[in-house]
């Protein structure tokens, strides 16, 4: 009976007040969106960064046949400047930064260059002689690439030396920046939804001033009058909650897995649809511990029982 009376006077009082609850549900829920978007984000920042750690940090291409640098002004590498960098990847000047080498013969790399454009007719024109030996290295520590770069640049022979993380840091830069975006307009719209659910929770004690004086007279607890006013916040709180999460499923459906998966690829963008699933519970439970939060204050400030 008691539960009865409570669902009961929470949606009267969520009904009194439509217009304020719907305002509360659509800013809540672009809030938690935001907020939603800024897990997401530091989730791919985190994965996208381990899997360069993990994958070919350093990447050295000898000299082709087609390579205009100076370092290759007498053409392709020779057998011994090959020799020369082998010997030095394997030498104890650089093992305190190198963890593994694998090289990749003119075969492989034609094999990689004609699947990676397999859809063009230019790729079927290179052959062996025309593609470069490379060493791809691991390092221990990701964060002494420098060193190793600094060792073999612009050594006769060697043409490039491709550091992945310095590619990818501005990428991961923009992504920490966009992170912070989200984070700050979600403070300021979960302040206003806050700043919403209190001014709800008043209107909500104005109104049901007669039915709480009643109350106070039979010898209800507070929590039981408390309760409704409760309620109507968490209530308004967890909708917007639920639609944040629709809105985030719509997004990683269309922009991550239908646009920046196809261009980018399953190894740099690894976030997707499936995140949705330990994402939206976060945000449900963030809508109801805010509302909680917002009404417990508002009734202790407009509520005096």
């Amino acid at each position: 009976m008691r539960a009865r009376y409570v669902l009961s006077e929470s949606f009267i009082g969520l009904w009194r007040n439509i217009a304020m609850v719907i305002s509360v549900i659509i800013v809540t829920a672009v809030s938690l969106s935001f907020v939603g978007a800024g897990i997401a984000m530091q989730k791919q920042i985190m994965e996208m960064r381990q899997t360069l750690v993990q994958n070919s940090q350093i990447t050295i291409y000898m000299c082709s046949p087609h390579s205009t640098t100076a370092s290759c002004s007498g053409g392709a590498a020779t057998d011994a400047q090959l020799k020369e960098t082998r010997d030095a990847l394997s030498g104890d000047v650089l093992s305190p930064y190198i963890a593994s080498v694998k090289e990749r013969s003119p075969k492989e790399a034609l094999a990689i260059y004609q699947e990676q454009f397999s859809g063009e007719a230019f790729a079927q024109d290179f052959t062996e002689k025309d593609m470069p030996v490379s060493f791809h290295i691991t390092l221990k520590d990701s964060q002494r690439s420098q060193a190793v770069v600094d060792f073999f640049q612009g050594r006769t022979g060697v043409d490039e030396v491709s550091d992945l993380l310095a590619v990818y840091e501005p990428f991961i830069n923009a992504l920490n920046q966009s992170t912070l975006l989200a984070v700050g307009l979600a403070v300021i719209m979960l302040i206003a939804a806050v700043l919403l659910i209190a001014t709800t929770i008043r209107m909500s004690v104005v109104n049901r001033r007669r039915e709480i004086a009643i109350m106070r007279l039979v010898g209800a607890s507070n929590l039981f009058i408390r309760l409704p006013f409760l309620l109507e916040g968490a209530v308004a709180a967890i909708i917007g909650g639920i639609l944040a999460s629709g809105i985030l499923a719509l997004g990683f459906n269309f922009l991550v897995d239908g646009w920046l998966r196809s261009t980018l690829g399953d190894s740099i963008v690894q976030i997707g649809s499936g995140d949705i699933i330990w994402i939206a519970p976060i945000l449900i439970l963030l809508g109801a511990l805010m509302a909680i939060g917002s009404s417990v204050v508002s009734l202790n400030r407009y509520l005096k029982v």
